[in-house]
């Protein structure tokens, strides 16, 4: 069954895990029932910074030192473990195809498939459009050790020298969350004397399986010549079979060598197929259990075809291993614990076959999966695997749940609602499928759970359906029919009262002491790497992203924040509230709102003219996504759209094509839609940087065009100014995208990259180091087809190849491709034609933007509109001092030739938490003022050229950074009329102080 069928792959590689390790309650720290934290026994003070209690965990004794042993003053402690910043990412490293067996003992030896690379990813955020999103690793029960749930979305498997634009050999969802079903100690038998020798000596197995009819089960779309593919093409052909099952096993868990770093696990897998009668997350099979279990596992054995097919992924332990790591990123292991030969058997004592003590300890050929001649065929009674000091028998009945790791809401009692979860069991008898009615079931904590039924399947066989309800908060285990099938169930806290908090009173205040709090004591890793949940600032800048990571819907996705999940539905959903108030606050004056009534270019030929074009590129990116920023802007958000719906001023069919749902989840309405494309029109423009900078030049930050100038640059006929959105303006942007295959009149920006496509394909020695890494790499903004097909993309360009696959890219995203791509559905120019068509054939005609000025400006300038309201233009100015700094922040990132990704640089995050955070809130206020001229509302001003160049000396910048920060929320502060909000001065405050950390080296320049 499963993987004992053929064909198999085997595969080997390594495990890297950053699991938190703060969490597992080790001085009674924490009550995982209501989620509250203890300090000294004592309740934690949160109005106290996290940072105090962090500082405590890690003090907590004993200690220990980088060797591992006893050290007063060392820099490990068991409350705080040897990972406190972990954060779940979960990913396969160096993991590559082994060995193919095509049927017993027949190896494929030279197909192209051997040695390709294998691949486990997160799920596609949709939110953020990122790729390169790692699978997530959760405890359930953070104080054991078998409640491990790994949450993917995504396996792979691509040639050997792929590189992250490499197209995939096969790739699949993953729509199952598998948890660890065997679960083993003392795997690795002499001890090591380190504090951590326990968890060396740990092994799990876990097991996956993905079904052929998904629409994103994709094998062989490439054609290659594989004897191999072909062979498991018609067996995925037959009926029987569902897809593929995947099963992989780590162990040897490598010695922390610092504090707060992740750790690597030997990895070792098997894909075979997946059959009707499987169950999708155990080891199908008949299983033999050891009789000594002091790291022996047990076994799963099939008889097929004249012979015995033997699972044993962590049957037999290993002697010891080296104390230190070699050139390598996990320990060298010693030999095999030996047992002679094995012999099977029946319970009568006929020997039925034999498994040479050779074969089993060579496991990493074959992933511990062998195949041996059947020397008897008296398979119908109990079986039994026996070698010298241990045997292993097999049970006439193996019952086990498809869940076996579950979370249950508490209950409802005061409106009366309770929670139930139905689990399927699936029971076999000696390996086949058969009904069994005296199912006996057993829970160890009653007053957590009860048993609400178990009926049986009436259409397939052996299948049974177990329904539990929560009874109250707690962790509680079920036994079915004996200790080998264990459910464990965690029933979430009791938060329903939170529900009846009016809506107004879930401030910030309130969402910190009753949701965020308990997560930035115990998982640090946010404020480490991303932001502090402690900063109101950051919060409310990411407000709406909060609410959609912790999303209940997300709930299974790898990107679901808290990644732990023990977060119960009401709390989850006063982020939604929070986010509600936010938008509110955002208004000016909350009771009144109101609405007023084929062109041929010269051939790039010189690597000079090449550059002279890309930069001329980056200003267009930069000037047309400014554009779609001014517009988005000029849309009201959801919270004003909902009063103006209620004033009879709109529709609810025009407050949902404006705005979206009210749930605030992917439909935002044509403001979200112009705003995902205008982020991605950034992206384009770090592109093009990145084609810049992997020819030999720096930085450019482009300078914004418009009117004649643009014009002149660019030599289109299609206006470029700062306009609210329209029905002109919304035909401006479809013109803006205009595919390069649909005829046009005019030139388009279509042949500036077909240009620069030719240009990068034809002029030699552009690239001085073929696979120098230059520019910096990014995940944020990628659309899924991309996901899809390169999850690990990042924008890296540092040859002929990628540079050309970096120009399709922007092309794809923009034009769509080709009528009948699969991108053009996803383009800017198909987005923008929906928008259009939308508006101009809504029931009742509107004209849904804030009536903004065009081209608002601060100073006199052709072509442009001056504010001459004061109000308006005090906050004009510090809109225009933080788009600067923003920029400032770039050129200073570039300025020092980057090696990282850009979502690992502080400076560049700083950028995005200032564009999201301040630029964002101060264009919805802006524009609802008045300019002083009449009818019109004020706006952003339009940006000016970028004067400030990149100071050499890393430190030096960043103090002139922070000086900018300082002197700016000074000027915030000052402003007389109408205060910018609070948490845009904190913002700023905030940064001017992370910049003298960047500087003093307090912080590291990555996060």
């Amino acid at each position: 069954m499963s993987i004992l069928n053929f064909p198999r792959i085997h595969f080997k590689g390594v495990a890297r895990l950053n699991v938190p390790t703060g969490n597992r309650n080790i001085s009674n720290t924490i009550n995982f029932a209501t989620n509250t934290v203890y300090q000294d026994g004592l309740p934690f003070d949160i109005k106290k910074h996290p940072s105090e209690f962090h500082k405590y965990l890690r003090q907590i004794p004993p200690r220990f030192n980088l060797q591992g042993t006893p050290d007063d003053n060392g820099v490990f402690n068991y409350a705080a473990g040897y990972n406190f910043l972990g954060n779940n990412h979960f990913s396969w490293e160096n993991a590559s195809i082994t060995s193919l067996n095509i049927r017993p003992g027949i190896f494929l030896k030279n197909d192209v498939l051997l040695g390709s690379k294998i691949e486990l990813w997160g799920h596609y955020n949709e939110y953020l459009r990122t790729t390169f999103n790692r699978a997530r690793w959760v405890d359930i029960d953070p104080s054991r050790d078998d409640t491990s749930q790994i949450y993917a979305g995504q396996i792979c498997i691509k040639e050997a020298t792929a590189t992250a634009n490499s197209p995939y050999i096969f790739s699949s969802d993953i729509n199952c969350v598998h948890a660890v079903r065997w679960y083993g100690e003392k795997y690795i038998q002499k001890k090591q004397s380190h504090f951590l020798e326990q968890e060396f000596s740990k092994t799990r197995v876990f097991q996956f399986s993905i079904s052929k009819n998904s629409e994103n089960f994709i094998l062989n779309h490439l054609n290659i010549k594989s004897e191999f593919i072909n062979y498991l093409l018609q067996e995925l052909q037959k009926d029987n079979v569902l897809g593929l099952c995947i099963q992989y096993c780590i162990f040897n868990m490598s010695t922390p060598l610092q504090p707060d770093t992740p750790v690597f696990y030997d990895l070792f897998g098997t894909i075979g197929l997946w059959l009707e009668n499987d169950m999708s997350t155990f080891p199908n099979g008949r299983v033999l259990y050891p009789e000594n279990n002091q790291g022996f596992g047990p076994i799963v054995i099939q008889i097929q075809d004249n012979c015995a097919s033997i699972n044993m992924p962590c049957s037999i332990p290993f002697i010891h291993r080296e104390e230190k790591i070699a050139d390598q990123l996990t320990h060298t292991l010693g030999p095999k614990y030996s047992l002679g030969d094995l012999e099977l058997r029946n319970k009568s004592g006929v020997l039925l076959a034999k498994l040479p003590e050779y074969m089993y300890l060579k496991y990493l050929e074959t992933s511990s999966v062998f195949d041996v001649p059947l020397i008897s065929k008296c398979t119908d009674d109990n079986i039994l695997l026996v070698g010298n000091g241990n045997k292993w028998e097999e049970s006439d009945w193996l019952i086990q749940a498809e869940e076996n790791v579950v979370s249950i809401e508490a209950p409802d009692k005061k409106n009366l609602t309770y929670f139930s979860k139905e689990i399927k069991l699936f029971c076999y008898f000696r390996g086949k499928p058969e009904e069994k009615r005296d199912i006996v079931i057993f829970i160890e904590n009653n007053s957590i759970l009860s048993i609400f039924k178990l009926t049986f399947s009436k259409e397939k066989k052996g299948l049974a359906f177990l329904t539990i309800k929560s009874k109250k908060p707690g962790i509680s285990e079920i036994y079915v029919d004996d200790h080998r099938c264990k459910i464990l169930v965690r029933v979430l806290s009791d938060d329903w009262n939170l529900l009846n908090i009016p809506d107004h009173q879930i401030t910030y205040e309130f969402l910190y002491e009753h949701v965020m709090s308990y997560y930035e004591l115990i998982y640090p890793f946010m404020a480490d790497k991303v932001f502090s949940m402690a900063d109101q600032c950051k919060c409310e800048t990411y407000a709406r992203l909060m609410w959609q990571m912790c999303d209940p819907l997300n709930r299974d996705k790898s990107y679901y924040m808290p990644s732990t999940r023990e977060m119960s539905y009401a709390k989850s959903m006063l982020f939604l509230k929070y986010l509600k108030n936010v938008e509110e606050s955002a208004l000016n004056n909350k009771s009144n709102i109101y609405l007023d009534t084929n062109f041929k270019t010269d051939e790039i030929s010189t690597k000079e003219e090449l550059i002279q074009e890309l930069k001329k590129a980056v200003n267009l990116e930069l000037s047309i996504m400014l554009q779609y920023i001014y517009a988005a802007y000029s849309l009201p958000t959801f919270a004003v759209g909902e009063k103006l719906q209620q004033s009879n001023k709109w529709t609810s069919e025009q407050l949902n094509f404006v705005c979206g749902g009210a749930d605030r989840r992917l439909n935002s309405g044509w403001r979200g839609t112009i705003l995902e494309i205008a982020h991605e029109e950034m992206i384009h423009y770090l592109v093009v940087n990145n084609l810049l900078m992997s020819i030999g030049e720096s930085f450019y930050p482009g300078i914004p065009l418009f009117g004649l100038k643009a014009y002149e640059a660019f030599g289109l006929d299609t206006e470029f100014s700062f306009e609210p959105f329209s029905e002109n303006v919304i035909a401006k942007f479809v013109r803006f995208e205009w595919p390069h295959y649909f005829s046009s009149t005019g030139k388009s920006i279509a042949e500036f990259y077909i240009n620069i496509r030719k240009a990068f394909q034809n002029i030699p020695n552009l690239f001085s180091n073929e696979f120098n890494k230059t520019g910096g790499e990014h995940h944020l903004f990628l659309n899924e087809l991309i996901n899809k097909k390169f999850p690990s993309y990042q924008l890296e360009i540092n040859n002929r190849e990628t540079a050309l696959f970096a120009i399709d890219f922007i092309t794809e995203q923009g034009e769509g491709g080709a009528i009948n791509s699969p991108h053009y559905s996803k383009s800017h120019f198909n987005r923008l034609r929906k928008i259009s068509k939308d508006l101009i054939l809504s029931k009742i005609p509107f004209e849904p933007a804030f009536p903004v000025l065009k081209n608002p400006v601060l100073n006199p300038t052709p072509g442009c509109n001056t504010v001459i309201n004061s109000h308006a233009r005090e906050l004009m100015l510090l809109y225009q001092g933080c788009h600067e700094l923003t920029f400032h922040m770039m050129i200073q990132h570039f300025g020092q030739k980057p090696l990282g990704s850009l979502r690992r640089s502080r400076l560049m995050n700083a950028a995005i938490d200032i564009m999201a955070g301040i630029l964002r809130p101060l264009s919805a206020q802006l524009v609802t003022l008045p300019s002083g001229i009449p009818g019109r509302n004020a706006g952003p001003p339009i940006p000016q050229e970028i004067q400030f160049k990149c100071i050499q000396n890393y430190e030096e910048g960043c103090i002139e950074l922070s000086n900018q920060c300082k002197a700016l929320a000074k000027y915030a502060r000052g402003i007389k009329y109408i205060q910018p909000s609070i948490v845009i001065i904190n913002l700023l405050e905030f940064y001017e102080k992370q910049m003298i950390d960047l500087s003093t080296k307090k912080l590291s320049r990555e996060g």
